[in-house]
């Protein structure tokens, strides 16, 4: 097995060991993630021969309809050396899917990582949904827009602070510049702004605080202790 091969199954041998874990566990599971990334990045820069050019790939995500879908996208791609798009073809009725680019490891841990934090989120929305159902109230789409702000907010704060720990996995995590030349490069892509309500209710604020301590707490994490072996 090759080393690209090596940390990628490393990746997602620890989502599969927190799959069944409790929250903190699962946010610690894309922190941790996110340091094995780096220190694969700096043991990669620092074997002689590994200076050949990597192409940058594309790794598709399957359909959604939700927009919080693009906030959770964009803080995991901007955290694991990658960029993402929301791609939308003609007569979707409405659908879209991310496409994440970066070097071939990168990109696939990317979506993995992804593809695990918006299930997560949807476990999440299942607690949620019951206890409004509880106070006979609907939880809709912007409740669940200002939870997954929150919840961003936090897993941003905390994979900052990681990157601040280390200068090493600051400059290791950095999205490289092929990457960013080749999303420049592709033909008719639109920028656009990510939309975020602007709640000020009560209501709001309290979703959005749950959501960023969802996403900022990371502790119990003990499956992941066992990748180190």
């Amino acid at each position: 097995m090759d080393d690209n091969n090596k940390i990628i199954d490393k990746i997602e041998k620890l989502i599969s060991l927190s799959r069944s874990s409790n929250e903190n566990e699962a946010r610690a599971a894309m922190l941790k993630a996110q340091e094995l990334m780096a220190k694969y990045e700096i043991d990669r820069e620092q074997i002689k021969g590994q200076e050949k050019e990597r192409p940058v790939v594309g790794f598709t995500s399957s359909p959604y309809r939700e927009e919080w879908i693009n906030m959770v996208s964009s803080v995991i791609a901007e955290n694991f050396r990658c960029r993402s798009i929301s791609i939308v073809k003609n007569n979707s009725g409405g659908s879209f899917r991310i496409r994440f680019y970066g070097y071939a490891e990168d990109a696939e841990i990317c979506i993995n990582i992804f593809n695990y934090a918006v299930q997560v989120i949807r476990k999440k929305f299942i607690t949620l949904r019951a206890i409004y159902a509880e106070a006979k109230r609907e939880f809709g789409k912007s409740e669940k827009t200002n939870y997954v702000t929150g919840f961003c907010c936090g897993l941003e704060k905390n994979f900052k602070e990681q990157r601040e720990q280390s200068k090493s996995f600051a400059l290791a995590l950095v999205t490289p510049k092929a990457v960013d030349d080749f999303i420049a490069a592709l033909p008719g892509l639109e920028v656009q702004p990510i939309k975020m309500d602007d709640a000020r209710s009560r209501e709001a604020a309290l979703l959005r605080r749950t959501g960023f301590v969802d996403g900022k707490t990371f502790q119990n994490a003990g499956d992941a202790a066992r990748l180190e072996n």
